[in-house]
């Protein structure tokens, strides 16, 4: 459950969880190997990873038919949807649609959208001075030239919900990749957006007018590179 409701990194399953931190690897490590969970790494620290469920019904099941069961038995499985839409959308759709974004750079996307070869497809979380808190990044491609030290070609946002994505997203997007290690990045790290309700017209003529900008909608996710 505490996994569902969007606690990924160990120390947040361990504080809803009541438990310490160090009581969790062997619980951690069970899921893992029965496929329940993942274990994914984090694409700027070495040895801290995040935990993710690896089925979607298993987190629907815990979100909402397990929290709204005896409703759903009388036959409100309506009213229930219908005042859940905000749970289906953050806590179901988006963490999935994430994992299909991560998926879709490393295995389908041409090395241009991406800039360059995809090597690893990762999650990170980047520290703010300005804001004073810590900003998660979906999507962080890296390539490993040969020879030379792996390199960040592109970072993405993926959203999951039932509103386009419009021009303060990508200005997110732009302040996050202003804030990547120096010595990590390539020349000018790609800037994706993934947009399970599309984009607004005012960011797609903005994106139509950069090199370094790539929107990427269901239509494309499935069928295009």
């Amino acid at each position: 459950m505490a996994l569902s409701a969007g606690n990924r990194r160990r120390s947040e399953i361990a504080s809803a969880l009541g438990r310490p931190s160090s009581a969790l690897g062997h619980l951690l490590s069970a899921l893992r190997d029965i496929g329940l969970i993942d274990q994914v790494d984090d694409a700027l620290r070495e040895k801290r990873s995040m935990y993710r469920i690896a089925e979607p019904v298993v987190r629907f099941h815990q979100l909402l038919i397990q929290r709204h069961e005896p409703e759903l038995v009388i036959g409100r499985a309506g009213r229930v949807w219908a005042g859940s839409a905000d749970t289906v959308a953050g806590k179901i759709y988006g963490p999935h649609f994430e994992d299909l974004a991560r998926e879709w750079c490393f295995e389908h996307a041409d090395p241009e959208t991406v800039g360059g070869a995809a090597a690893r497809v990762r999650p990170t979380e980047i520290a703010c001075r300005e804001h004073r808190q810590g900003h998660e990044i979906d999507i962080v491609v890296t390539e490993s030239p040969s020879f030379s030290a792996e390199r960040i070609t592109a970072i993405g946002e993926a959203k999951g919900t039932n509103t386009a994505m419009d021009v303060p997203h990508l200005e997110r997007l732009e302040h996050l990749r202003g804030l990547l290690p120096a010595a990590k990045v390539g020349p000018l790290p790609k800037l994706l957006l993934f947009g399970r309700s599309g984009f607004t017209e005012r960011l797609r003529r903005v994106a139509e007018a950069r090199v370094d900008v790539e929107l990427v909608d269901l239509d494309r996710l499935y069928t295009g590179s």
